[in-house]
């Protein structure tokens, strides 16, 4: 298993690259998982709904389960974590994206835009090892990035992305 984080300031497009990402693996036959990481607190469950009922009334774990998907939910206690997830939930799986989780220990890709009007992560972020721009990077930047190491690729090459996380 291979995990790879997708980072980036709110609105530059990790979720659509990371869709994209998947499509593209999936075409190869590569097994891909993935987490999304908040650092926001927010409800994931419907409240009023019987599992949320059954979560606020003190039970743990709680099930929900459809006839095409499943749903564990968990309350957050520190060891819970996306390696935790990752080491009981993702055996088997070739390549898991996840998005978000800056602090995390893996490699990772960030994405950037522009019009974010921000600077760049990787210049406080560890273990970038690829920037994925909209073509309009600041030359600083571009300098700075290639001597640390960190790979260019604009986002229209998405099968360069692609061919790198392989």
């Amino acid at each position: 298993m291979k995990p790879i984080q997708i980072i980036g300031q709110p609105g530059c497009g990790k979720t659509t690259l990371i869709v994209d990402i998947i499509k593209e693996l999936i075409k190869k036959n590569i097994k891909v998982g993935t987490i999304k990481h908040s650092a926001h607190d927010h409800e994931l469950d419907k409240p009023g709904k019987d599992s949320y009922l059954h979560r606020t009334a003190g039970a743990t774990p709680v099930s929900m389960i459809t006839k095409n998907m499943a749903a564990i939910y968990l309350p957050k206690k520190k060891e819970l974590s996306p390696q935790t997830l990752l080491e009981k939930y993702y055996t088997g799986i070739d390549i898991v994206l996840i998005e978000g989780w800056i602090s995390g220990p893996y490699d990772k890709i960030e994405v950037w835009r522009n019009e974010s009007g921000r600077r760049p992560l990787f210049y406080e972020v560890k273990n970038v090892k690829a920037f994925v721009h909209d073509g309009q990077s600041d030359p600083i930047d571009i300098q700075s990035a290639k001597k640390m190491g960190i790979t260019f690729f604009k986002r229209s090459d998405l099968l360069k992305i692609v061919d790198y996380l392989i």
